[in-house]
Parts: structure tokens; sequence; C-alpha cells
């Protein structure tokens, strides 16, 4: 009897442990909110619409979570490449998306991470101003006398308008911030550190870097946050190492010059500045300001009791090592790798080199559901990244963007274009 008491208790233990952890989950996502960049916001390809946004990791894990967030769906702006180079988006399809607009839209949406944004622009970019604190000084003409007509300088709001992808996906619902503010989310995903060192990736330069800039802003950020009352918690990841993306190869000068030797934009087919690529010199200065910026999220994250994934040791072994790829039946389509997909080649990047695919977006959701799994004491099932590859069209039929644009003329056009703009 006694140990039939015994088993008894300890079922009923499990199953009230079960029950209130279920609950806990619930609760803890009953209104997920969002803020971000172009990871968040599913940048895929040189554009947004509502085919990538589906898939982004917000929407992924907060799916699996039981939940669902809320956006303004986009039709632009720029364009899909995969669409366009296998020919699915012809010249009024380009228009269109060149032009950019809006789907369908809500007044408040719960996902406002924007492609761009950093901890910066979560604070004064709305869909209507560049900087909400910005101000300028105008003449205000009045009568000092009766007789006497004058102006006084007076110091007014300078709304200077945003870029489209702000425009379109915040509306008039204000900056990422003041949306968390209203939202009242239950839930955070909070990452928007990104793009405060990947902009030496993509403009070979370091003019970008700015540590007292990001740290104020991050600061601010997770300050205002922790006054949100209804947030119990949250995810933030660290950034990998933005020196190894696929958007970036070695180049190795003719002459030997060394500040004309290191790493250039994989659409370049020669350099002919420094300010084409990056040496040795500057990618330690990135690795050294990448390392105080994951120190400082993951700072941030045990400040406010936040889930943190370690993405920067993630995507270091699966550029080493990869990633395994199998069905349930043992099948693999191969060995993922960090780049675009090549045939017979798995990858987790889009054309562009700099964001995941729908394959891609699979594996980060995973990472952050076993983040907030280990950190809160959930079950969150993770994403089939199989059925998410099987279903990715750049995956099953990859698309060689390098040898299209060094073997075709249009191609070697594209890349003229793109290098005399950039």
């Amino acid at each position: 009897m006694a140990r039939l008491l015994h088993g008894t208790i300890g079922v009923l233990a499990l199953l009230v442990v079960s029950t209130l952890s279920a609950q806990s989950q619930a609760d803890m996502f009953r209104k997920p909110g969002v803020i971000g960049d172009s990871l968040s916001q599913g940048f895929f390809g040189a554009t947004v619409e509502k085919k990538v946004q589906d898939w982004a990791y917000p929407v992924l894990v907060s799916k699996q979570a039981g939940s669902n967030v809320t956006y303004n769906e986009l039709k632009g702006p720029f364009i899909n490449l995969e669409d366009v180079l296998k020919g699915n988006c012809g010249p009024i399809c380009i228009g269109s998306a060149i032009l950019g607009g809006n789907g369908k839209t809500v007044s408040l949406p719960t996902h406002a991470g924007i492609t761009g944004a950093e901890y910066t622009s979560v604070l004064r970019t709305s869909g209507q101003c560049e900087d909400i604190t910005a101000k300028k000084m105008v003449k205000e003409w009045y009568w000092r006398k009766w007789w006497h007509y004058t102006y006084r300088w007076v110091e007014v709001a300078d709304c200077q308008k945003p870029d489209k992808f702000h425009q379109y996906g915040l509306r008039g619902a204000g900056t990422q911030m003041e949306i968390m503010e209203k939202v009242k989310p239950s839930f955070v995903f909070g990452s928007a550190g990104a793009n405060h060192v990947l902009c030496t990736a993509l403009h070979t330069s370091l003019a970008c870097l700015d540590e007292p800039r990001f740290k104020r802003d991050i600061r601010e950020v997770f300050r205002r946050m922790g006054n949100i009352g209804s947030v119990r918690g949250g995810v933030l990841f660290t950034v990998p190492n933005v020196t190894a993306i696929a958007y970036l190869e070695p180049y190795r000068d003719p002459s030997n010059r060394a500040n004309f030797t290191g790493l250039k934009a994989f659409y370049r087919s020669s350099v002919s500045s420094p300010d084409h690529v990056l040496d040795a010199n500057e990618v330690n200065t990135i690795t050294k300001f990448l390392t105080m910026l994951n120190n400082e999220i993951k700072s941030q994250a045990a400040a406010n009791r936040y889930a943190v994934a370690d993405l920067k040791v993630i995507f270091d072994d699966l550029k080493e090592n990869g990633r395994p790829l199998a069905h349930s039946s043992g099948w693999s389509p191969g060995l993922a790798q960090a780049n675009w997909p090549l045939p017979g080649k798995p990858g987790v990047f889009g054309l562009d080199g700099v964001h995941p695919n729908m394959y891609g977006h699979a594996v980060f959701a995973n990472e952050l559901i076993d983040a907030i799994n280990s950190r809160y004491g959930y079950n969150i099932a993770r994403v089939s990244e199989y059925n998410a590859w099987f279903h990715d069209s750049l995956n099953r039929n990859p698309v060689d963007l390098k040898k299209f644009l060094t073997q075709t003329i249009f191609g070697q056009f594209i890349s003229w274009i793109i290098g005399i703009f950039t």
C-alpha cells in the first residue's frame, strides 16, 4: 500500500509540475512582442514580402510555443533575386516590387522588427520620422511691437522621412520601442545588435563602429523594456562572426599589398581600392568589437532574466563542421553549409550571402527554442529542419549566383553596376 501510495503521489507530482509548466508557458507567450532587424522581419534576397515574413524566426518560434505575432505585410521595396533569376518575376513584378507597399496592415503590430534597424533606430526611428529626437532651428515671425514685425529663432522637430522598410513596417504606430510600450508584451524577442557590426562587412569599412552609441542605446532599450510591467521573459542572441558570412570571400592582391589583401564582397571580380577589402588589421578590430558587443548582449540577457542563444558559437561550428540534415528515414540531402545552396550542397543563406533562407530560419528558430526551453524549463517542440529544407525553393532548386555573375553577360553587367554604386 505504501509503495502504491508513493507511486501515486509521484505521478500526481509529475502531473502538477507538467500542468504548472504548461500554464507558465501559455502565460509567458500570451502576447509575444518583437523588436529587431532584417533577421526578425524576414528580409530575403534583397526584399521583404509576406511569404518570407511568414518564415522569419519570431513567427516560427511563437507558433511552436502556441502563440502568434502580428505585423504589417510588405510587398517590397526591392526585389526577390531568386524569383527574378528563375524567371518567376517579370518586368511588371520587378517594377511593383521596387516601388514596394503594404499587402495588409494592422494598427498596432506586435512584431515591430524592421530591416536595417539597430538599437539606436529602435529608440528613434518611426514609420514617419527618421529620428523622432532630431531638432532644427527655424524662424518664427511675430509682432514685437504693434508696428514692429520681426522674427526669432525657435527649435522645432526635424522629421525627415525614414526608409521604406520603416514606412511600410511601422506606419503610424511609433518607433519599435514605443510600439512595445503600447503592446505591453508578455515575452520579448529583443535582438537588434547585428547591424551595429554587420555594417563593417557590407561596406568593407570600420567607419560605422561606435561602441559608446551601441552601449548607450542597448542599455536604454532594456531600461525601458524593464519598465513594462507585463514582460515576463524574453530571448536574445549573440551576433555571429560577420567576417565569415557568405557575402565575403578571401582576396589576395596580385602585387601582395597588405591593405589590398583581405576579404572582399563576393560580387567583386577585382579590387581597385583598399576600401574594397577588410584587411587583417581591420578584421582584428571587428573581432574585438564583436566580442564587446556579444558580452553586452549576454549581460543584458542576464540582467533581465532572458534566455540567450549563443549564435556566435553555433555559427562557428556550422562554418567549420556543417550541420546534419536528414529525413526521419535516415536519408540526407547532404551536410548543410554556411553558404547559399548549391547543387548537392544545402545552405543556410539566401542569395545575398547575409540573410537566412527558409531552411536557415528554421535552424535559427530551433537554436532560440533550445535556449528558451533551457532557461525557462519548457518543452517547446523544435521546427522540422528537414521539412523547412524540403519546402525551401532555393535549397531544392539552387541558383549558382556566383556563376551567374561571372559567366553571363547580364550577370557581369549587374556586377559592374553594383561595383559602381558601392
